[in-house]
């Protein structure tokens, strides 16, 4: 079984170095990096990692999530690549009609909400979410650069061997 770090605060979180500009040369978006293991509350709270947080444009204490639409996973940036990827939709020359299951504006935009970051660090994920993860205690953070994903501990190490074995 893989390991995770896991931070049950954020004074233990935030005593790792981030950079202040951890963003994507020439594109204004934040760059998210690393793999950071939170606990979840009952509530369904959880600390966004102090890595992540200090990527998001400065006043920006949100972000954009959806179900993975091809995994067990939560998919997560900030609201300017929400914006990007709509920008990128409207120039897509739709081959179906608008509000059909395949289309992809319906699979992404209609799926993603904004949940706003407290002033201690936290999200409330939805409880949807959380089911279609299999997040019970614990969430994996995965940085993917300009995304970054939530899994459950148990559920990304299983797709980490699978990986590693093929």
């Amino acid at each position: 079984m893989l390991s995770h770090t896991v931070f049950t605060g954020r004074s233990e979180e935030d005593a790792f170095t981030h950079s202040d500009n951890n963003m994507l040369p020439g594109s204004g978006m934040p760059l998210f990096t690393s793999t950071y293991t939170n606990r979840v509350d009952k509530k369904g709270r959880v600390s966004v990692p102090a890595a992540f947080r200090s990527t998001l444009p400065d006043g920006d204490q949100s972000i954009a999530v959806l179900p993975s639409l091809g995994s067990r996973a939560i998919e997560g940036f900030d609201y300017s690549y929400l914006e990007h990827i709509s920008e990128r939709l409207d120039n897509f020359d739709m081959l179906t009609s608008p509000g059909r299951a395949q289309d992809p504006a319906a699979k992404i935009l209609s799926r993603s909400i904004s949940i706003s970051i407290d002033s201690d660090g936290r999200i409330v994920l939805p409880r949807d979410f959380i089911n279609h993860a299999g997040i019970v205690d614990r969430a994996v953070f995965v940085g993917l650069g300009r995304t970054f994903q939530i899994w459950a501990p148990a559920e990304y190490d299983a797709v980490l061997a699978r990986d590693e074995g093929a």
